[in-house]
């Protein structure tokens, strides 16, 4: 079989003539033999994930550089404790990381991985593409072979996803330790909920979860009950809707690890279109599990205005070097019934993940290789989007849980409209941190209080009088700031002048309808 022609070649996730679609260095054969009246195929591909799968080669490219170096000193050590204690050293394992896609559908994201991310030990060494579905496992066969992929480096499986991770366990009766998977892919249509326990228990000690979440709705707040069922912590319809989208998922899959006496650590998690994608690494640490409790909290929204406050559910207190880390009950630092700026109700969200959603380094990697080392990975692209993404996480504040949106906070108290520079910039010259948020250009992600943000609210209603507000007694109170405050606009930053929130290619871009064999059809 030859390589396609290049006048064949069409842009990343269309057909050509023959209905071959090429994505990346992949191709993949018609996934409909016959037109359905249901609009379904055969087998469930969507072109609005080529972003998903992009950022995945990228990061999974990093992991891959930052697993080799962590091994090579880890066999280092045991090859010299082995000699020191005269016993035979265990040869090191086959270099390269070992992948399992659960839910591979057509297979597209297990041969792009094979194609684009090489041999050797920063690629791919193997990889166990799994469906539940005969037709899919077929398909995924059939691409394999198209695309001349060489025997044995991707296998393919039919099988309940959760049932392959269980039985491939990393640690327990039976785990098989750094044999198991470095990289476990779960890209469900829907919720990934049902996969998380066999997942964190699934990839081995230092691996990496790759996990996403499209059922958007569920996690945005229109369903609390389901939410705290899939995710155990309910959602609330508020202005930070797509960061505590991150939040529950990451607490279902940290509370998942530490049962195991495993740590879960994101090295990115990303709210993009109509769907969540964290990207998560697992440790054995019984130790770091401990401090489950003081990485979750719970928020209390005022239903009236845009006040929240969250809540830890648990405290640790640093010890010395002779003394351990004190874990106990979290104090009280929430208001008490009501709002302490307008006397509203609250209402109570979570429990979520309170950490931090991303690892600094591990992305700062990712911006060097969008930024000087593109032509490694020549089957991505969405360089622009990514590179936006990846420049926009970077400068939010990473120890911030949540968010106010500025306009939000305008309209609530009939205000005009605050210039962001302006608000951003003065909360910095009082000592706070602020941010956007990687989703919302005009996000307030403040470790300024609650009160601090209302003082300015109420500065600027003095310099710019409403007509009317639906809410005065929060703009009777006195300023908890000392005075004079003097506005100050946010200094220009000499960072790269990068694009970070770019619109949608294209209308009514979004999920697709599952394929006839899958779970929904």
């Amino acid at each position: 079989m030859t390589e396609p022609a290049a006048d064949s070649i069409v842009p990343d996730g269309l057909c050509s003539e023959s209905g071959v679609i090429r994505e990346g260095k992949a191709e993949i054969q018609p996934n409909n033999q016959r037109k359905r009246k249901d609009g379904r195929d055969d087998v469930f591909y969507n072109p609005a994930q080529v972003f998903n799968r992009d950022l995945s080669v990228l990061m999974l490219s990093v992991f891959a550089k930052i697993r080799n170096a962590e091994l090579a000193d880890k066999w280092r050590q045991r090859e010299e404790r082995a000699k020191n204690e005269g016993r035979e050293v265990r040869p090191a394992r086959e270099p390269g990381l070992l992948v399992l896609e659960a839910l591979a559908a057509t297979g597209i994201r297990s041969i792009r991985y094979a194609k684009e991310l090489g041999d050797g030990a920063q690629g791919i060494r193997r990889i166990v593409a799994n469906d539940l579905d005969e037709t899919a496992v077929d398909h995924i066969r059939q691409n394999i072979a198209h695309n001349q992929i060489r025997e044995g480096r991707i296998e393919v499986v039919c099988g309940d996803a959760a049932a392959h991770m269980y039985t491939h366990k990393a640690r327990g009766a039976g785990g098989l330790g750094d044999d198991a998977y470095d990289v476990i892919d779960i890209d469900p249509y829907g919720t990934a909920a049902p996969f998380l326990d066999a997942a964190v228990q699934g990839v081995a000690d230092g691996g990496l979860l790759c996990i996403t979440s499209t059922d958007m709705p569920v996690l945005g707040g229109n369903h609390p009950e389901v939410c705290f069922g899939r995710y155990g912590g309910t959602a609330l319809k508020s202005g930070y809707v797509h960061e505590m989208a991150l939040r529950l998922l990451m607490h279902a899959v940290s509370t998942s690890a530490a049962k195991y006496g495993r740590n879960a650590q994101p090295v990115a998690c990303f709210s993009i279109d109509f769907y969540v994608r964290c990207f998560v690494r697992v440790f054995d640490s019984p130790a770091s599990a401990k401090y489950q409790a003081s990485k979750t909290s719970v928020v209390h929204q005022c239903v009236q205005c845009e006040s929240f406050f969250n809540q830890p559910l648990g405290e640790a207190a640093e010890g010395t070097s002779q003394t351990k880390v004190s874990f106990k009950p979290a104090k009280v630092v929430v208001p008490g019934l009501e709002c302490s700026e307008c006397g509203g109700r609250l209402k109570l969200g979570g429990p979520f993940y309170g950490g931090r959603l991303f690892d600094s380094s591990f992305v700062e990697k990712a911006l060097e290789v969008c930024e000087s080392q593109m032509a490694d990975l020549p089957g991505i692209t969405s360089w622009k989007k990514i590179h936006g993404l990846l420049q926009a996480i970077s400068e939010e504040v990473p120890e911030v849980s949540l968010y106010y949106r500025l306009p939000a906070l305008c309209k609530g108290l009939k205000l005009t409209p605050v210039p962001l520079r302006q608000f951003r910039g003065t909360l910095r010259a009082l000592g706070h941190r602020v941010s956007h948020m990687h989703r919302e250009p005009e996000a307030i992600k403040t470790d300024a209080p609650n009160a601090i943000v209302y003082d300015l609210m109420r500065l600027w209603a003095e310099e710019h009088p409403p007509k009317s507000t639906p809410l005065p007694n929060i703009l009777k109170k006195e300023l908890t700031l000392k005075r004079p405050v003097t506005w100050v606009n946010e200094e220009s930053q000499p960072a790269k002048k990068v694009p970070k929130f770019l619109p949608n290619p294209e209308a009514n871009w979004g999920p697709r309808k599952a394929a006839r064999g899958g779970p929904f059809s």
